[in-house]
């Protein structure tokens, strides 16, 4: 996928600077441009919607393709014995053939659900303090149950008890979040029936707040950007002391810095997405199958709950429950 991002990305920008250079309005006598079309303004539009979707697809298959073999190796370890398996081989090609319908779908939707609940929460300083779940829908109130050991009272810090602030668009996330293409690797379902579910799993599960925690999240795209500074740098490196020309434009200085930055931003998002969908399918599974992390990485479990306190520790209550309410099928769970 890293390669096709990198294919993908240096095919796109060949095709935009020749689109740029065809709709210029006026061009003066030095040859530089000053204004563009409106239909041109209109194609660079779908340009860059093009390709911002492409490369969300690109790590979304990625991602779904991650919580398949996790969710494997979660139920069925001796089955990941080699780095390059059947498991791996099975799960991408399933990613890019019966699922790529469902990843398509969600990578066009999802990011713009997130940006304008995003653009709400900025309106909102309070939002702003708390961030909250992808798959929330709705609940406005602190919890105030009690869950295994903790419970609000207890426990003001814990993650599971931080306040869930709702927003217009939350009926629609509830059937568009990142959870869902989770929930598609796991069980290659409809990515709207995925969301919707893996949203009635944490909703049942009260774990609005933990699965909201940004830390991660935060963390990746420190990293992130770290590497596209990194490379654009490089790339402005190469451009003054090697002699090297990456392009022929005006101000080759910041164009060499910004192909770098490019580089490096696409790179380093599409490595570091399985760091982040690996994260997100054990929550999934951990809020699904306890007891087979318990049962196949006793050590493992017993590291999670001794660091996550009492709120793992009523899951046997909760399978129960939502056995009965049908939310999840205990024998085909972890299939």
């Amino acid at each position: 996928m890293m390669l096709a991002s990198l294919v993908w990305t240096i095919t796109w920008t060949v095709a935009f600077i020749g689109i740029y250079d065809n709709f210029l309005d006026c061009v003066a006598d030095d040859g530089f441009t000053y204004s563009a079309t409106y239909i041109g303004v209109c194609v660079y539009v779908g340009m860059f919607t093009s390709y911002l979707w492409t490369i969300n697809v690109f790590m979304n298959i990625i991602h779904v393709t991650v919580a398949g073999v996790v969710a494997k190796w979660w139920s069925d370890p001796d089955s990941l014995s080699t780095c390059c398996n059947s498991v791996l081989r099975k799960n991408f090609s399933l990613s890019l053939t019966s699922s790529l319908g469902s990843i398509c779908l969600g990578s066009f939707v999802s990011p713009l659900l997130s940006l304008s609940r995003g653009m709400f929460y900025c309106c909102n300083s309070y939002s702003t303090r708390h961030p909250h779940l992808n798959a929330n829908s709705g609940h406005e109130s602190v919890m105030s149950v009690k869950r295994g050991e903790q419970s609000v009272m207890s426990d003001p810090s814990n993650l599971a008890q931080l306040p869930i602030v709702s927003s217009p668009l939350d009926g629609a996330c509830k059937y568009f979040n990142n959870y869902g293409f989770t929930y598609v690797g796991i069980y290659r379902e409809k990515f709207t029936d995925s969301s919707r579910k893996a949203t009635e799993v944490f909703e049942t599960r009260e774990w609005q707040g933990v699965v909201s925690d940004q830390l991660i999240d935060n963390i990746l795209r420190l990293i992130t950007t770290a590497i596209t500074l990194g490379t654009g740098c490089l790339g402005l490196v190469v451009e003054e002391f090697d002699g090297y020309s990456f392009t022929n434009f005006q101000q080759p200085t910041f164009t060499a810095f910004m192909i770098g930055c490019y580089i490096g931003l696409v790179v380093s998002s599409v490595c570091l997405k399985v760091v982040a969908s690996s994260v997100k399918t054990v929550y999934v599974c951990f809020a699904l199958a306890p007891w087979k992390f318990q049962i196949n990485h006793p050590g493992l479990s017993k590291e999670m709950r001794d660091a996550w306190g009492g709120i793992w520790l009523d899951e046997y209550d909760w399978l129960n429950s939502s056995a009965e309410r049908g939310l999840i099928d205990r024998e085909e769970m972890m299939r």
